[in-house]
């Protein structure tokens, strides 16, 4: 029990500052360009978050629904594997690597929206 609380209050030390971060990006998106072009009010940082944190809500799918499929998956790669390749295999699917591949992703969100930033930015300067 105590283990699976630290991986959430890790998970939400990690996702909270990118939901953040991608929430600011959107509200400069939303200042900068909708507001001119649509002529609607702009929007504060708290309602840009909810903003985005709605859309989460309603498009988000249960993670439950391909944890089977991966399971099958895995199982029937583990079986074609040869006995002197299994520790290899088990090797990809250490609690290690599944912490590099969730930590690269946080790191491309966080990359992909500094680069939207500048380039929003840069095109918001040309265009005033």
């Amino acid at each position: 029990m105590k283990t699976l609380l630290l991986k959430w209050l890790g998970l939400l030390l990690i996702t909270l500052p990118v939901s953040l971060y991608t929430a600011f990006v959107a509200q400069c998106f939303w200042n900068w360009f909708a507001v001119p072009t649509l002529h609607v009010s702009s929007v504060s940082f708290l309602e840009m978050l909810g903003l985005l944190w709605l859309v989460q809500l309603l498009t988000s799918r249960p993670s439950g629904s391909d944890d089977s499929h991966w399971g099958l998956l895995a199982s029937l790669i583990e079986l074609c594997v040869p006995a002197e390749k299994q520790k290899e295999l088990a090797d990809l699917s250490s609690p290690f690597s599944v912490f590099i591949e969730e930590c690269s992703a946080v790191f491309g969100q966080v990359a992909g929206n500094t680069v939207m930033l500048v380039l929003g930015f840069v095109l918001h300067l040309v265009i005033s």
